[in-house]
């Protein structure tokens, strides 16, 4: 089943999923908060439609400072080496870690099982692994306490 790729439709398929969403006038997107391992992960819900791409960005809560830049990009970059679906990131600037997806969304339609697909591997991805990434940047674990662990 298809949707035309806008933020009612986009809201109407979430809120079918139980989500919860909710709309962010300021930034013009959808977000929801995904409950993992007891933590709210919020997942904002960009819209291309230049480029008939739906984003899906879920914002580690964790603290990052400009000392674990180094400890933490390293991390991110060894997990997207190793996922099928790598989207692990980071912004200095901004000093937050995420999660991203890309959702291609040909003739501005979106495919309601490619999207629920692509917030599962978000789920998965943060659940797996967001705990790691939280202690490398919390200075409590280096990469290579958690390589040897493996």
């Amino acid at each position: 089943m298809n949707f035309p790729l806008n933020h009612e439709k986009l809201e109407q398929f979430l809120k079918k999923l139980e989500l919860d969403p909710t709309f962010q006038e300021e930034t013009e997107q959808v977000y929801i908060l995904l409950k993992i391992k007891e933590i709210d992960v919020p997942v904002f819900f960009g819209i291309r439609t230049e480029s008939s791409l739906l984003q899906l960005i879920a914002y580690l809560p964790y603290q990052l400072h400009e000392e674990k830049f180094g400890e933490v990009a390293r991390m991110l970059h060894l997990l997207n080496k190793q996922l099928d679906m790598p989207g692990f990131g980071m912004d200095e600037k901004q000093k937050l870690m995420y999660f991203r997806c890309i959702v291609p969304c040909p003739g501005d339609q979106v495919d309601e099982n490619l999207l629920g697909m692509y917030i599962g591997t978000l789920r998965l991805a943060c659940d797996t692994f967001m705990h790691a990434i939280g202690a490398i940047a919390s200075g409590t674990h280096k990469v290579d306490d958690i390589l040897n662990d493996e």
